[in-house]
């Protein structure tokens, strides 16, 4: 009599980017599970039984782990309700590397394995998951592919002069996607224009245009509440006054392009403005044309609420520049000091990071609209691009416009922006503006009575792969293929000199998942290169001795 199987009770988890489709009385959540469930049926002879549970996420990116019926999945795994998740591909569960490996480890600590239909790998074996990460990183190269024709198309677009979305200036209405000139509002633009040439200074403008009753752009947000309509401020207003959508020009990173709008001031009261305001940044400083720009300038402030002005101070013919407190208000506090090139790197990273992350910029949509959400993810990576990559200039009037506040305190560096408007989302109910927050750790020092700051090394954004080591990778797992489909016969009609080169290549397919994970993410040792793996004598078959001898013990 045959042995008794044991039980494998086996949820079916099903997932879909965008919400399209979803109303449907079969849609692709749907098709998932049936195919799921037929598959649990297949097994029913290994004691594979299907819990009548749904884990479906309509609407969710696979490049976050931050999904209702997943964490409930993952919930139920780690409460041993579940033996064996099933899902219709992998990609279907995570598109990202980390993200896998999070997962699998919940499952093993839970004695669970995973199973993809459609494709024939599991979690219960090492060369499994080994297979399993090789496959991860396609999925994770498909969508950074994505993103980048994203940019590039953003890129095409502007330079078409197309308008790509984002916060409607003042002076323009969107229609169709295009911005069309309201007359009364470019009357108001060009107003303050024709006034910031005669006044002295933003500043003072500013108080003049409060003093008049001149607003920001008045606007109803998709939820019928009105928006705008408030005064003006110093980085609202430089933005204003710099902005080449304003003579029918559309900006992309540091070049502009003809527009396909109208424009609303005359190219040469435009340019008189631009000279006075360059004129304006370099005043009062010895070094002159060769002064340095603040990123920070007026955005940064300590944790006595004291502004950090910029400075600097020479030594050995050498120039260091610094954001640092400023002393007016309390002198009998010590003045804080911050590496001015440091912070405003690192503001710029946090910034960019934020906008990237889709979990952040979907917790900001209350659209369900699978376009409108397409168009915030266009946005904000336009946003973080300008971010990063733009001059200073032009970054910090980016900045100004998101309203970026950074508050250096004891234990560490805070900051916030309001990123909503600019992304083309609609702002909460109670018409408060949605912050963003961002922390960056850093060191404190004394330098006699003096305290400062060094900002703790930075993890890099981007992952510095090896395009070598992952194509030797991939040559890897392919020879290890073409030599298991061989049978006696083939192998003796090869030549023994490829039979070797395929044998050689074939080993380090198996190498520690770890090891793999770290190459394909870019983590791996300095040391290691294709050339030093490829020529290693002897591949140790622990994989604690591998992580020892190719350098990932010490790394």
């Amino acid at each position: 009599m045959a042995k008794p199987k044991n039980k494998l009770r086996c949820a079916i988890y099903t997932r879909k980017s965008t919400d399209e489709g979803l109303d449907k009385d079969f849609n692709s959540l749907d098709a998932q599970r049936e195919a799921c469930a037929a598959y649990v049926l297949s097994q029913q002879h290994e004691g594979w039984t299907l819990l009548p549970e749904f884990y479906d996420d309509g609407g969710h990116s696979g490049g976050t782990l931050e999904r209702p019926a997943l964490q409930q999945l993952l919930a139920d795994v780690q409460a041993a309700k579940i033996d064996v998740v099933v899902v219709y591909k992998i990609d279907r569960l995570t598109r990202s590397l980390a993200d896998f490996a999070k997962i699998v480890d919940v499952l093993d600590e839970a004695e669970a394995s995973f199973v993809s239909v459609t494709q024939a790998f599991s979690t219960t074996s090492s060369m499994g998951r080994l297979t399993l990460n090789v496959l991860l990183s396609f999925a994770q190269f498909e969508r950074e592919v994505g993103a980048e024709r994203i940019r590039d198309k953003i890129a095409a677009s502007k330079a078409k002069g197309m308008w790509m979305g984002g916060s409607v200036p003042l002076g323009y209405k969107a229609v169709d996607r295009k911005l069309v000139v309201i007359p009364k509002e470019a009357e108001t633009v060009r107003e303050i224009m024709r006034r910031y040439l005669e006044a002295d200074s933003i500043r003072a403008l500013v108080g003049e245009l409060r003093r008049d009753g001149i607003v920001s752009k008045r606007y109803v947000s998709k939820r019928g509440n009105a928006k705008g309509g408030n005064p003006f401020k110093r980085g609202s207003l430089t933005w204003l006054l710099s902005n080449p959508l304003y003579v029918g020009e559309v900006r992309h990173k540091d070049k502009t392009y003809p527009g396909q709008h109208d424009a609303i001031v005359d190219q040469e009261t435009f340019d008189s403005i631009q000279r006075k305001l360059k004129a304006r940044g370099s005043s009062g400083s010895a070094a002159g044309p060769k002064r340095r720009l603040a990123l920070l300038a007026g955005m940064i402030r300590d944790d006595r609420g004291r502004p950090m002005s910029p400075t600097h101070t020479k030594n050995h013919g050498r120039r260091y520049t610094y954001y640092a407190s400023n002393m007016n208000d309390d002198s009998d506090a010590p003045a804080l000091r911050l590496p001015a090139g440091e912070i405003e790197q690192a503001v710029r990273r946090a910034v960019a990071r934020w906008l990237r992350t889709d979990t952040n910029v979907r917790e900001l949509m209350t659209s369900k609209q699978a376009n409108e959400k397409q168009r915030a993810f266009e946005n904000a990576e336009q946003l973080a691009a300008d971010v990063e990559h733009l001059a200073v200039s032009n970054a910090s009037e980016v900045l100004s416009r998101i309203a970026l506040s950074v508050a250096v305190g004891e234990n560490g560096i805070s900051g916030s922006f309001e990123p909503a408007t600019a992304l083309g989302i609609s702002e909460n109910d109670e018409g408060t503006p949605i912050k963003a927050h961002f922390k960056i750790p850093f060191e404190r020092q004394n330098y006699g009575h003096e305290p400062r700051l060094r900002l703790q090394p930075a993890e890099p954004d981007r992952v510095a792969k090896d395009d070598r080591l992952v194509e030797l990778l991939g040559r890897a797992f392919a020879a290890n293929e073409e030599l298991l489909q061989m049978d006696e016969v083939t192998a003796g009609t090869i030549k023994t000199t490829k039979l070797r080169h395929l044998q050689r290549l074939a080993r380090l397919s198996y190498l520690d998942p770890t090891i793999i994970r770290s190459i394909l993410n870019g983590t791996q040792p300095k040391g290691l290169s294709a050339r030093s793996l490829w020529r290693m004598g002897d591949l140790p078959i622990r994989f604690a001795d591998q992580r020892d001898a190719l350098g990932f013990s010490h790394s």
